[in-house]
Parts: structure tokens; sequence; C-alpha cells
């Protein structure tokens, strides 16, 4: 093959390389006037080599990457041989603008070339990656020099790798303290928390992430400081982890103060009320001791005191009930009631209910519907128990008209127990079904207007009770149809035995 072939059959490659490539490959005369351009710039910018070389480059940039890209050029003409790379939105044959990386060669000097070669290759996803990456780093980095919460990098093995100034503030110690290799996290987990610690890395380890929770750590003072924690895992492998907290020491103190402040105020109130309804009592007692051969106008008089002191006694009974609400309020917060678990018959549990309220509503029906068995074991405390039916009872005899039937069933499904009270009262809507269980809320029902409403803590007490019990609470209902409220308890069974276990130790 002669040596003429030989360089047309390169010629040929090469032009045939170029032709194909992904990136558009552009020639241009020191004024900026295109000479040729690969079939890639349609790709690029839009459009056709015909059309690009109609177009001085500089026509095809963004006003405010002319400066720089000017400069560059201007280098690249004083300099034979330089190579340099610039990025510029280039503007697409449809209009919008794309970020283009240009790759540009002053090859005026080569006899063969004499232009300057510049490589145009569309970046126009990756810089939008590389916005949203630096935006993802700019808002994490503007919260941890906030220093609002506190940021730790630690692995799960105790070392810390990186904390801001805020979790150093906390703990009370300084950043080259907690960052020393020698340091390890062990000092700020309260000794009889290490366990508690390794069952929460738990889901961590599996999921990726740790939910939010209230924890406790040791301050360098030994004092204790109450956080609001979460965490997720950067690094399986290297079992690397950001955490952050939030100081709640002052809402926990807060929240101490006021639920001390309840107890207090509850004792104080329930002490003279307890004395105001035994003189009552007592009054009514006397009443019922006297002669029976009063004159007329002296029995009408006793007759009318009788009546005044019975409707006191019954307003004195409402307050007692409202300030014992309010003394648990402090235990609902804690979502923790005291309670004395035995193996209890939920059938017996009911039955008492229920009759209590027929006593103490003598003109209403209530229809009781029972298993045909006897006996429905659970490890409960009937007190309680009792109290969350009676409280069901109380508002379904208070809502539901007078003469209509409130009906009460027990039924069993597998190892749970089901207690539910429907009523015929006005019902509730979804959101009103969402709220009953919140503190202090009282749905509104039209044309009731009841003088003993409570302080709207009754369904939200007896949701903590149940759950103490590990069983759930719930509402049915729809406006003018009524509502059915129902708690579940778990059967004396294996799983009952944990939960004795729990409360018992």
């Amino acid at each position: 093959m002669s040596i003429e072939a030989s360089t047309h059959n390169s010629d040929r490659r090469f032009r045939a390389l170029i032709e194909h490539s992904i990136d558009a490959i552009a020639l241009l005369t020191p004024e900026g006037t295109v000479t040729y351009v690969s079939p890639a710039i349609e790709r690029v910018l839009g459009y056709t080599p015909q059309e690009f070389m109609t177009i001085n480059g500089f026509d095809v940039i963004h006003p405010g990457d002319i400066p720089s890209i000017a400069h560059t050029f201007q280098q690249l003409l004083a300099t034979p041989g330089l190579v340099d790379t610039k990025q510029f939105r280039g503007r697409h044959k449809d209009g919008a603008w794309r970020w283009v990386e240009a790759t540009v060669t002053n090859l005026l000097h080569d006899p063969d070339v004499q232009a300057i070669v510049t490589n145009l290759h569309d970046i126009t996803e990756r810089r939008s990656l590389e916005q949203q990456l630096q935006y993802s780093e700019q808002k994490l980095r503007s919260l941890v020099e906030s220093n609002i919460l506190g940021v730790i990098v630690v692995d799960l093995d105790g070392r810390i790798y990186e904390i801001n100034d805020r979790f150093a503030q906390i703990l009370g110690y300084s950043r080259d303290e907690l960052l020393a290799e020698t340091f390890n996290w062990s000092p700020l987990i309260p000794p009889d928390a290490h366990e508690t610690l390794a069952q929460v890395m738990t889901p961590l380890l599996s999921t990726g992430a740790l939910p939010p929770l209230e924890w406790e750590y040791l301050r360098k003072d030994g004092s204790s400081v109450h956080v609001l924690a979460a965490g997720t895992l950067l690094d399986q492998e290297r079992r690397l982890a950001l955490g952050v907290i939030l100081d709640i020491s002052d809402r926990k103190a807060a929240e101490r103060r006021k639920q001390e402040f309840l107890s207090m105020v509850s004792h104080e109130l329930r002490t003279p009320l307890t004395a105001i309804l035994g003189l009552i009592e007592l009054a009514l007692m006397q009443i019922d001791l006297r002669p029976r051969s009063l004159p007329p106008e002296a029995e009408g008089l006793l007759g009318q005191i009788e009546k005044v002191l019975q409707q006191a006694s019954g307003q004195v009974e409402i307050e007692t009930r409202l300030v014992e609400e309010l003394l648990e309020l402090s235990r609902l917060e804690m979502h923790k009631f005291g309670l004395s678990l035995q193996r209890e018959n939920l059938v017996t549990i009911v039955q008492k209910a229920v009759a209590n309220q027929q006593q103490a509503a003598r003109t209403r029906q209530i229809e009781l519907v029972l298993l045909p068995d006897e006996v429905v074991p659970v490890i409960a405390d009937a007190g309680r128990i009792g109290q969350v039916l009676t409280n069901y009872l109380t508002n379904a005899l208070k809502y539901a008209p007078a003469d209509q039937v409130v009906s009460v069933c027990l039924e069993v499904t597998g190892t749970i127990a089901r207690v539910s009270v429907c009523d015929q009262g006005p019902g509730l809507t979804p959101e009103q079904q969402q709220r009953v269980w919140e503190s202090f809320y009282q749905a509104a029902v039209p044309g009731y207007q009841g003088a003993d409403g409570g302080l709207g803590l009754g369904l939200a007490i007896a949701k903590v009770i149940i759950e103490q019990h590990q069983g759930q609470v719930g509402v049915e209902s729809a406006p003018g149809r009524g509502s059915t409220f129902w708690f579940t308890v778990p059967l004396a069974d294996g799983l009952i035995t944990d939960v004795e276990k729990l409360f018992l130790d």
C-alpha cells in the first residue's frame, strides 16, 4: 500500500471517529467563526451542522458567561498549544439554555489544522445534580452551624468523628475533648441505660434510621440532661451514624412543675370537698332521724332543705369527679397509671360496671350481651378496666336519647377480648373520631347543654389505661347514626404472662 493510500485511510478513520463522537467537535477561526462542526452538535444544542456553521460561536453563549469565555479565548489566541476547559450556558435551538462543557485547544499554529478546536459536551443533567447536591450540603451545613440542634457523627463502637458546637455545649464538654481519639461516648450514657441503648441500636442497624425518642445523657459535671434524639446510618460497613439531639431539659422541668402543681392543687381541693360531702350526708342523716310528729309547716321546710342538700350533694360529687380527673392528668401526661394487675374475669368486670351505671340511671335501659362462656380470663386491673367502661357508658347515657337502649357487648376473637358500647346518639364526624382521644377535647354535640361536661379527659385517660394493658381503643360512628366505642385486651395466655411480668417486676 502506498504512503498516499495509507494516509487517506487514516484520514477516513479519523474523520469517522469525529463524525460518530457523542461530543460535538467544532473548528473556529480567531474571530469565532465556525468552519466545521460534527453532527453531534444537534444532540448538544439542537442545530444541524449546516445551521450552526452560519452562527458566530459567541451568539449562542449566555450573556452572563460571555466575559469569562472571551477572556479565555484571548488567552488561547496568545498562547499556541494552550488547552483550557470552561463551562457555560448555551442557547439550544428551542430557546432553552443548556449547560455545556467546552475543552478548547489552540491549534492555529498547526499547519494541518490551523483552527481553534473545541470539544462540546452537554452537562445539563450533571450540573442539575451538582446543584441539588450543593443545595443539600448547604442545608445540612446551615443546620449544623446554626447550633439549634446538637449534631454528631459517631461509629456504633463509641468513637466520635464530628460534632458541632451545640452538641458539645449541651453535654458541657469542649469539642477537643469529645473528638479526642481516646474519648468514647460511654461516659455520656447513664449506667442503667446501656442495655436500653443496645436495644435502641437494633432498629438503626436493621432499618438505617432511628425514630425520634426521648433520651437522657450525662453531662461532664455528672448532671443529667434530657434530649430528643434521632439518627440515621451513614455507612453500614463502618457502622457510622449521624445523630441529632434537641435539649428538652426546660420542657421536662416545666412538665414536672406542672405535674407537681396539679397534684398539689388536686389534693388541696379534694380534702375540703370530702369534708363538704360528709357534712351534707350527716345533715341528710339527721333529717332522716327527725321526729315523725312535726307540724306540717316544719315538715314542708325540712323537705325543701332535704331536696336542696341532695342537689348540693350531686354537685359536690361532680366537682369531686372533676378534681379526680385533674389529679390523674399528671399520670396521663406521663402515659402511666398505677396498675394492680391480677388474673380477673372480664365478664365480672363488665357486669359490675353495667350494674353500677344502671343503678345510677334507673330510668335508662342498658342491654348487656355476653358470651355463653361465664369466664373470659384476663390479666388486668379490674378497677381501671371498670373505669374505662364506665366512661364509655357515661358518655353514651349522656348524649343518647333517653328512650333509646344503650348496648354493651363482650366478645372474644382468637386471643383478644373486645368490649363495646353502642348508642343511638348524634354520632361523630371523622375529625371528631380522631380527636376525641385528645386531652381536654370535647366534641360539640348539637342540642346538648350538659352542665357536667367534665374536663375532656375521660377518653384520653381510657386510651392510656387500655394501652397499658397492651390493648387498643377505637370508635365507629357517623353523624346521625350513633357511636360504638370499643376497647380490646389480650386474653390471659402466654402473651399476657409477658405483660404481667412487665408490670409486676
